[in-house]
């Protein structure tokens, strides 16, 4: 007799990162459209003293409960976490494997730290940094060690390319969301300047932080791009230090296949069959490296595209700022 329980067990191990995965997944369009919103509230001048009301307030810092929870941690635990990593005194290795998600929640704790009435973020003195400081440098670690630990893609295909895209199309894309409310309230485009009466001076501090982060973040880019540039070598040259690795490689990993499959099978036909005998004949090692080297190229030239066209955005906000500012 089969023992269900014990199956039950091992199928709710096993499921239960996915289903804690697609939880914390459910979470970020309510927390990306808070945030948005919470933003634009607070700076808006038509609202009472920039208030958020108490249940946009709860309903954030429920979610955020809820996301902390599903990588492992309190909420209380996943702040020091954040602070600990942006601050330098705890290893990137303590955001491994959820990297991604910890750079997401640490750009919805900023949010909420900008309209909530009490710091979500404990400042001790007025030298500690602000959230968007936190965000700014914990984006900048990330991607940096991220960069300087990869490899040549064509040496490793496909290696770093998921979690780059991954950070670049989730936690860097929500806070330029945010920074794109924030700027809608305070630099409206197309508005003109009221020729009379007081004007009305914007949270500078709040101001001054937006124009910070939005300089991080084009640094962090352009720092992607330039990665990217690197490794779009032109095809042949592409082809040929894919070869050369797969040549020189020991007698394990991707070059022992390479060799087996070039060593004309053909001749032990009757071990393999025929219809295996006829496909491996047909086997040309040049044309399944040149096709995995367009392929790459193919992603890293749709990558960039992406990161050229967020960047051509923070280079707008960032003029917008600018003539706020100035």
């Amino acid at each position: 007799m089969i023992n269900t329980s014990y199956c039950k067990h091992k199928s709710t191990e096993k499921d239960g990162p996915k289903m804690r995965d697609a939880e914390r997944k459910c979470l970020v369009p309510r927390l990306v459209y808070l945030s948005m919103h919470g933003c634009v509230s607070s700076l808006r001048e038509t609202e009472p003293n920039g208030s958020v009301s108490d249940i946009t307030v709860g309903e954030m810092k429920t979610l955020l409960e809820k996301y902390a929870r599903t990588i492992g941690y309190s909420m209380d635990d996943a702040l020091s976490m954040i602070l600990g990593i942006s601050s330098g005194k705890k290893s990137m290795k303590d955001f491994a494997p959820d990297i991604v998600s910890w750079m997401s929640f640490a750009v919805f704790i900023n949010a909420m730290n900008l309209w909530s009435n009490e710091s979500v973020i404990p400042r001790t003195d007025p030298s500690s940094p602000s959230s968007w400081e936190i965000v700014d440098s914990l984006v900048k670690i990330c991607i940096e060690e991220h960069l300087t630990d990869a490899n040549r893609i064509l040496t490793c295909p496909g290696n770093k390319i998921p979690l780059l895209v991954q950070m670049v199309t989730e936690p860097i894309s929500w806070h330029l969301i945010i920074i794109q409310s924030c700027m809608r309230v305070v630099a409206p485009q197309g508005k003109k300047k009221k020729k009379s009466g007081p004007s009305l001076r914007p949270n500078m501090p709040q101001l001054q932080g937006i124009q910070r982060s939005v300089q991080c973040l084009i640094e962090t880019l352009r720092s992607v791009q330039k990665w990217l540039s690197d490794q779009m070598s032109p095809e042949e040259q592409g082809l040929d230090i894919l070869m050369s690795y797969l040549q020189g490689t020991g007698d394990e990993g991707p070059g022992q296949t390479f060799r087996v499959l070039e060593e004309k099978p053909a001749a032990h036909a009757s071990e393999l069959g025929d219809r295996i005998a006829q496909s491996l004949e047909a086997w040309s090692s040049t044309g399944v490296v040149r096709r995995i080297v367009g392929a790459e190229h193919e992603v890293l030239a749709e990558f960039k595209k992406m990161v050229d066209s967020k960047l051509k955005l923070l280079m707008s906000e960032s003029a917008s700022l600018s003539s706020v500012l100035h």
